[in-house]
């Protein structure tokens, strides 16, 4: 794995006295001891939370940027690159502080009876602990290509979503229009993106499935991803009605993008949908 990481540390904290339950540390770049700044960042909430009608969800400094999840028992922190994408780090506390739940509270107990028996034993947790090293491991952004399976993902959600915009409504001559406008605005990426010279636009859509995940370096790949997202909405917009524009969101985009939610917001590619669609 690179060594450039995009989640630099992890808390798990027990609101209101600032116990670890679970801290863990990803780069060098922390220089924190994790059990002493624990209770820092649980009064720093509790202080936002206190003193303004606002609810504390990220803090920035000048190298980083600290990332809260929050229930009535625990916060969960992250601490994470300025490069990181918010939606992405955002989805991935709330997915594990819900794990916790699960996993962590017995059936016939409740979390705030868990947290009154726990002696502060940091192996308590050691489990959870474990399934957070995997978590951040299976999501952490490099600037090498990935995985396989995830790029492979993106581009299937990708595709689902250039087929449901080139479902707009005008027949074929406004479709065959929207195909030439959008090849056009793409000429200026192809210098930047050459594997998008070998992708097929069509009034079916655009064929990113015809990319090779494994020549491509997944950031290089979302980037273009998203910007031939940006295009298209732009394309159709110019040429398609008004109404034929927002009939294709709710009809064809938004019951795909509800279908599939979980991995829109896994790969934060709900942010763009929401970013260059509406």
């Amino acid at each position: 794995m690179s060594l450039k990481r995009s989640i630099l540390g992890v808390w798990l904290i027990e609101r209101g006295s600032g116990r670890n339950l679970v801290s863990r540390c990803y780069s060098e770049a922390v220089k924190l001891d994790m059990d002493l700044i624990a209770p820092f960042l649980s009064a720093t909430h509790t202080f936002i939370d206190k003193a303004s009608s606002e609810t504390l969800k990220t803090v920035d400094t000048e190298t980083s940027r600290y990332v809260w999840e929050a229930n009535d028992y625990l916060l969960f922190v992250m601490v994470v690159s300025k490069a990181a994408r918010l939606g992405h780090m955002r989805f991935m506390l709330e997915y594990a502080l819900s794990e916790f739940m699960n996993r962590e509270v017995p059936q016939n107990s409740d979390i705030s009876t868990v947290l009154k028996n726990w002696l502060g034993s940091p192996n308590t947790f050691k489990k959870f602990g474990d399934f957070i090293d995997e978590l951040v491991t299976q999501y952490e952004i490099t600037d090498e290509s990935l995985v396989a399976g995830k790029s492979m993902d993106c581009l299937e959600v990708y595709s689902h979503l250039f087929r449901g915009i080139m479902r707009v409504k005008g027949g074929q001559r406004k479709k065959q229009a929207i195909v030439k406008r959008m090849k056009s605005l793409i000429e200026p990426l192809l210098d930047r993106y050459p594997f998008l010279n070998e992708v097929p636009i069509d009034a079916a859509g655009i064929e990113v499935l015809n990319i090779d995940v494994n020549t491509v370096a997944y950031q290089h790949l979302r980037d273009a991803l998203e910007e031939l997202l940006r295009l298209l909405g732009k394309a159709v917009r110019e040429i398609a009605s008004a109404k034929a524009y927002r009939d294709m969101l709710f009809d064809h985009v938004m019951p795909y993008v509800k279908h599939d939610i979980m991995r829109l917001q896994t790969y934060a590619i709900l942010d763009d949908v929401v970013r260059y669609l509406f």
